[in-house]
């Protein structure tokens, strides 16, 4: 991953009281021999748990899971003890990956959440995360190891986010674990804390302005480069030619070809070399959109452009499932959003300024009212659940923090018609599927990063407690005795 130089020079700028005192120390640093931290080894056995790996072992009753190097060695149930292996009898805890947050706005300098700036396609949040946020072991206490960092806007043009995997203690509390995960826009507008179907129409044509443009950028510079190889063997050709015309010396001899011209190179434009990327489906595109006619304009840009969309905070989706299903297109959802009564506590015309102003109690979604509104979210939800679209849940709001709650929505999917797999797949393997990072992380099996959650009893069971999380075989949290 290339960080831009603004980038390096901040962290530098931040970090040369620690880089000075690294120098001095760096002679005596190497000379010390390396090892674990306390309490921690490279070879982990854990045994007589209940393991709900997501993944194809399915549960496994008294279980155990062999952990080397970080990364998940063996599992199943008879597993041999190697040599120095620390062993933890866990037996009467259930074991379970890392929980993974698809959409939560976290770890931000306070400046960047009280003014993003003016985001283009090529802003990366990356340049924006506070790679130390002291809130990182608080989040990781609540069983989350992986997530989606997002732009926190509430404007409508794109940036980039990233994946990120959360660990505990020293420096580099945040580790990238995927960049150019996703290029964020908002196709239901919000203006002074409105919406019309004229903003929303006029948001649709004007990202669909940018792919086209980015189409014709792309098309332009395949030319160029059609155009630079025939140059280039005209050029080799006539060199040749040259050569054999002076070798010859003859007084009558043909004047040699006239010298190819050179093509000239187009302009290079970083907003739209990211867009490029999109429509070569090397990076999703994640469009908020709340109302049916703004889900249904980003399937409309999906399939014109051949994007790979994820549909965030999609709040109507029920009423346009067909087509959600049709497309195969993600949801990124949760049961307590509810765009009829969105507002920002202490707001100012709905920009991220209201963040540093929110109390922990001042959450985004609706009043209780809402909710219970005839049982219509409850069949909203068993629809879901019978259907084939795809979902992972996210927090309601914007609140940084609510990312703590993923068991809990999990919990109250389960509530409203969602099997206990779903849900729980709905924030780990489901989770890093949708974020393209199931590769590393969302399951237990063998050979992926030993990410895991050691609970007290049933992970949707709101009153089981969260006892150890693992992030890479090394302990991040741990209750206190």
């Amino acid at each position: 991953m290339k960080l831009k130089e603004s980038t390096i020079i901040n962290y530098l700028a931040r970090s040369l009281p620690g880089i000075a005192i690294a120098l001095i120390l760096f002679p005596l640093l190497v000379s010390a021999p390396l090892s674990s931290a306390p309490g921690q080894s490279q070879t982990l056995l854990l045994k007589n748990a209940r393991i709900q790996t997501m993944g194809g072992p399915g549960v496994i009753e008294n279980g155990m899971i062999l952990v080397e190097s970080g990364k998940i060695k063996k599992i199943g149930r008879d597993i041999s003890v190697p040599p120095g292996a620390e062993v933890l009898d866990l037996s009467g805890k259930t074991v379970i990956p890392g929980l993974v947050c698809a959409a939560p706005s976290l770890f931000l300098y306070e400046r960047d959440l009280a003014y993003a700036g003016e985001e283009g396609a090529d802003t990366d949040i990356l340049e924006g995360i506070n790679y130390d946020d002291p809130s990182v072991p608080e989040v990781l206490q609540y069983g989350v190891t992986t997530a989606y960092i997002s732009p926190v806007s509430f404007r409508s043009t794109g940036a980039l986010g990233a994946v990120v995997k959360l660990k505990a203690g020293g420096q580099g509390r945040l580790t990238v674990l995927k960049d150019k995960a996703g290029l964020s826009y908002r196709l239901d507008r919000m203006e002074d804390r409105r919406s019309s179907n004229l903003l929303r129409l006029t948001q649709y044509h004007r990202i669909r302005d940018q792919f086209r443009q980015a189409q014709e950028y792309s098309a332009e510079w395949r030319a160029y480069e059609k155009k630079l190889k025939e140059y280039e063997e005209k050029n080799k050709e006539f060199e040749k030619k040259s050569k054999d015309e002076k070798a010859k010396k003859a007084a009558a001899a043909p004047a040699p070809p006239a010298r190819p011209k050179k093509p000239e190179k187009p302009r290079k434009d970083e907003t739209r070399e990211i867009l490029v990327q999109a429509l070569d489906k090397k990076i999703p595109v994640r469009f908020e959109a709340h109302r049916p006619d703004a889900i249904l304009q980003a399937l409309k840009l999906a399939e014109e452009f051949g994007l790979l969309v994820i549909l965030e905070k999609s709040e109507d989706w029920a009423s346009v499932l067909p087509e959600i299903e049709r497309t195969s297109t993600p949801l990124l959802l949760n049961p307590l959003l509810d765009y009829r009564k969105f507002t920002i506590p202490g707001g100012e015309k709905g920009y991220a300024a209201s963040l540093l102003k929110i109390r922990a109690n001042d959450l985004f979604y609706s009043d209780a009212e809402s909710l219970s509104e005839d049982g219509r979210r409850w069949e909203n939800w068993k629809r879901l659940a019978s259907s084939k679209a795809r979902f992972a849940l996210i927090p309601p709001d914007s609140f940084p923090l609510s990312a703590r709650f993923m068991k809990d929505y999990a919990s109250l999917a389960v509530g409203l018609g969602i099997s206990a797999e779903a849900a729980l797949s709905s924030v780990t393997s489901g989770a890093a599927r949708i974020l393209g990072v199931f590769d590393r992380v969302g399951s237990l099996e063998e050979g992926k990063d030993a990410d895991l959650v050691v609970l007290d009893g049933d992970p949707l069971d709101s009153l089981a407690r969260i006892q150890t999380v693992y992030v890479d075989g090394s302990i991040a949290w741990k209750k206190a005795p």
